[in-house]
């Protein structure tokens, strides 16, 4: 208290004037902001606003439901009385036939059908092919593709053109540049995929094809031991022309 007073005490006139001056402003500052409120801003208005007091709500009647049956209600569990016959029905007298009609066999009645005839599919494709890995011994080393075209009795077509395609490029083959076999077409694979399909039609691809097959199997006949091996396998490709 006695430092507070010191400090009140030691405030100069000047000091006391510009404090008095400022609480004058600020006071007519918050009068004049009421009086416009009141006397330009609809001041009926403003009166009713604050002179209006919250609703009370008027709460809900509870509602308590009730259950009368109806009077043709019937429990489920009321057992229903067993029906006793008051009259004893007599049955009529059975009529007895004078002659009892011989009737002979029938004889089966036996319908002649026409079998329907049985509808041949056409083939998807004009050729279709298989694929099958050389034996050790049938290899004995080698790391080609032995296709051959044969029509559907088995004969063999010559001058038939083949594709054989791998990432990167492709080459065209012929039948009948073989002696063996007027009908086969040879190719030398290396490492990779390889996909093989005939040219003159629409053929089936058969693939992948690779001799990239890292196990090795030895011809027991001639003891070669790298007969089949990593890189030295070979496949027979067989086409048939079926339309």
């Amino acid at each position: 208290m006695r430092s507070l007073k010191r400090e009140i005490a030691s405030i100069s006139d000047r000091q006391w004037t510009v404090l008095l001056s400022l609480l004058t402003m600020v006071n007519m500052v918050v009068l004049g902001g009421l009086v416009w409120l009141i006397t330009l801003q609809s001041p009926g208005q403003f009166l009713r606003v604050l002179a209006q007091a919250p609703v009370t709500r008027t709460p809900y009647p509870t509602f308590t439901p009730t259950y009368t049956p109806e009077p043709w209600a019937t429990p489920l569990n009321t057992l229903v009385p067993t029906w006793t016959p008051s009259v004893t029905l007599t049955p009529w007298p059975t009529d007895t036939p004078e002659n009892t009609p011989t009737r002979l066999p029938a004889t089966p009645f036996r319908a002649t059908s026409t079998p329907a005839p049985t509808a041949t599919s056409t083939p998807e494709f004009d050729y279709i092919g298989t694929v099958r890995q050389l034996s050790a011994c049938e290899n004995a080393g080698k790391h080609h593709i032995f296709a051959y075209v044969k029509d559907s009795l088995g004969n063999s077509i010559p001058g038939v053109k083949m594709k054989v395609s791998w990432p990167g490029g492709e080459g065209i083959l012929t039948t009948g540049t073989k002696t063996e076999d007027p009908g086969l077409a040879d190719f030398a694979m290396f490492k990779g995929t390889y996909y093989i399909e005939v040219l003159d039609g629409l053929s089936q691809v058969v693939g992948p094809i690779s001799p990239d097959i890292p196990q090795a199997e030895v011809c027991e006949e001639t003891g070669n031991a790298v007969a089949n091996s990593l890189f030295h396998y070979s496949f027979e490709v067989n086409f048939t022309k079926v339309r």
